[in-house]
């Protein structure tokens, strides 16, 4: 490292799996077929529970983005409209016709794209940021391992390594033994079936074979899969995956450090070395990460063992979302074992450490595009990419929770290394991740998520052959009653949480200008916020990191023209972020939700006052 009931007999329909003397990796676990009943309804399992832990020198060495300059609304493939900059409609204008797919400000008057991809220096270790592999690349072949042998660390500021020589288990005879050797052995036998690699994994994880469960993956095998697929998958896939996980004292020489909390640090890895360490993942070798016990050694840590992934529900079957959850995992092992990619990935945890002055501020708003249809994942290229983040990142990824970061996370699997190495998140932090390639396409969200075939990324690289997608993680509160959120206390906490996503990093882009934040309902649904707090809230954050904002609202077009309508009124009045913070803590002391009126409605009252009496303006019910 350089660095400073039994299941059903009755089979699901499936399409057959393709032969053998197919491509496997453009074949491999089609989806369902569409004439198969599916319930679409929201359970339990959609939730992620918030306590869950459930250089190159040259910058043209690599193929650069298009000229520099402001993006257009073409490079979004959003469909603009005559109608879109209508942001003052009415807040009692009627939606009975259609409203414009967006609203607020053209997509080509905003920064992002090429001109606010940031100019970087020549990739190189400090004491700050770790680089797993030497950082002399070369466009197409697979960054060289630094050190070039294994060296062996084993403490608390590292990841521990299954193939540590320090990582023993002990014997039923009482004797210690290597794990990495008990390992090996296991996972080199023929593993021709799911009773194989159950035995397998618990051969190595006994003191766990009374509490993990299979069943969710013989359902998989047995009863959706077909024969071929099965074929396919204990001949080619996993055989690949074990050489893979195998490998990790070759391709990963030094122990992973921990992104501690309240500590500004970066890893960058290898693409190779993240498939690596997720192949030993979905095999469960980590150690010490399979304990529940509050008093562990890893217990502020995400789960990253797979094992959760291989149980079956109450109902001892699989949901469609796991069903899918898997295969967009199987799919990602079998792109990434046919075809090693070549890049680079950065995970940077970010610490607030003097937040803005919310009271005092004297910013104006920077420009909204505010839009209904589509997603960050698909519209966003370009933009700094909200993850609504549980603290423990990934949220329920591996078991029940399937939902925005969930997803995100399943089609793009790379994100996954950031359980192995990230502590949960404290208020003033956030985790940026740069570089992490989208490998799978989906349908669907929460119950209905499914696996819609393979993704073709064809984002270009930086100059430290990262793609550039840049995905900020960043945790909202959980609200137990609604009202909480409008408190004082919260609101300062949630500003602070999204400015410290959204702050600008040390390297400044071509037109002097931060990239556009690409964000949407951030800590609503399951946790209870208020997607119009949330919003106003994520405006003033990123207004103050200087950055403009394209807000999608997933189909909610009465909020994509609330939102675009006080933003349009706020701007044409002059209201700073200072005035919005003061009419937020005068709204928050109504005494009860009866005697309070809608955020929007008063906000636009108060708001659209003259700039004079915006800041004395008081509700006529308060405490």
């Amino acid at each position: 490292m350089m660095e400073a009931t039994p299941p059903s007999t009755k089979k699901r329909k499936t399409v057959p799996a393709p032969t053998t003397s197919q491509p496997l990796v453009t074949n491999f676990f089609k989806p369902t077929r569409q004439d198969e009943p599916r319930s679409t309804g929201n359970t339990e399992e959609d939730v992620s529970d918030d306590n869950a832990r459930v250089r190159p020198d040259s910058p043209e060495l690599f193929s650069s983005p298009s000229p520099v300059g402001m993006a257009t609304a073409s490079s979004l493939s959003v469909h603009s409209s005559s109608r879109g900059t209508s942001s003052t409609r009415s807040l009692t204008s009627s939606l009975s016709d259609k409203a414009p797919p967006w609203s607020g400000s053209p997509l080509n008057e905003l920064c992002f794209g090429p001109c606010s991809y940031p100019i970087l220096p020549p990739l190189v270790p400090s004491p700050h940021h770790s680089i797993l592999f030497r950082p002399r690349l070369t466009p197409g072949s697979l960054p060289q391992p630094y050190p070039d042998r294994f060296r062996d660390v084993w403490d608390q500021y590292h990841v521990r390594m299954p193939c540590s020589s320090k990582s023993e288990y002990p014997l039923d005879d009482g004797r210690l033994v290597s794990r990495w050797d008990l390992i090996k052995q296991a996972l080199s036998r023929t593993i021709a079936n799911v009773h194989d690699f159950e035995e397998a994994l618990l051969s190595y994880n006994s003191h766990y074979a009374k509490r993990w469960g299979f069943k969710g993956l013989y359902v998989y095998f047995d009863e959706i899969c077909s024969e071929e697929e099965r074929d396919v998958f204990f001949k080619q896939l996993l055989p690949r995956i074990v050489s893979l996980a195998l490998s990790l004292p070759d391709i990963v020489t030094h122990a992973v450090p921990l992104l501690k909390k309240q500590q500004d640090y970066s890893i960058t890895l290898s693409q190779q070395q993240i498939a690596c360490l997720l192949a030993n993942a979905f095999l469960c070798t980590f150690p010490r990460r399979n304990t529940i016990q509050r008093s562990s050694e890893y217990a502020s840590y995400p789960f990253i063992n797979f094992n959760t992934l291989f149980t079956a529900n109450a109902r001892k079957s699989i949901s469609q979302d796991r069903e899918n959850k898997l295969r967009c995992l199987f799919h990602y092992f079998t792109r990434v074992t046919a075809k090693m990619p070549w890049g680079v990935v950065t995970f940077e945890r970010q610490v607030l450490k003097d937040p803005p002055h919310w009271e005092s501020s004297s910013t104006l708003l920077t420009k909204l595009h505010v839009i209904s249809e589509g997603s960050i994942e698909d519209k966003g290229h370009g933009m700094l990419q909200v993850d609504f983040a549980n603290k423990y990142l990934g949220g329920g990824v591996l078991n029940r929770g399937c939902v925005q970061e969930e997803i995100r996370f399943l089609i793009c699997p790379e994100l996954l290394a950031s359980l192995l190495f990230t502590e949960e998140l404290d208020d003033n932090e956030s985790l940026l991740m740069t570089g992490s390639e989208r490998f799978s396409n989906y349908t669907g969200y929460a119950s209905s998520f499914e696996w819609a075939g393979t993704h073709r990324d064809e984002t270009t690289r930086d100059s430290w052959a990262r793609i550039q997608t840049k995905v900020v993680a960043i945790d909202a509160l959980k609200f137990s009653s609604i009202g909480a959120q409008y408190r004082p206390d919260t609101i300062r906490r949630e500003l602070n949480k999204a400015y410290c996503g959204f702050m600008d990093g040390p390297y400044t882009s071509s037109c002097g200008q931060s990239m556009a934040v690409a964000t949407g309902n951030w800590g609503c649904g399951a946790f209870r916020g208020d997607p119009r707090l949330k919003s106003v809230l994520q405006l003033m954050a990123a207004s103050e990191a200087k950055r403009d904002v394209v807000y999608f609202t997933f189909g909610d077009e009465r909020l994509q023209t609330d939102i675009a309508s006080l933003h349009a009124l706020i701007t044409r009045n002059k209201v700073t972020v200072g005035q919005m913070w003061s009419a937020l803590v005068r709204y928050s002391s109504y005494r009860t939700r009866r005697d309070r009126p809608s955020l929007h409605s008063y906000l636009h009252t108060t708001l659209g006052a003259p700039p004079a009496v915006i800041a004395t303006t008081q509700p006529t019910n308060t405490v």
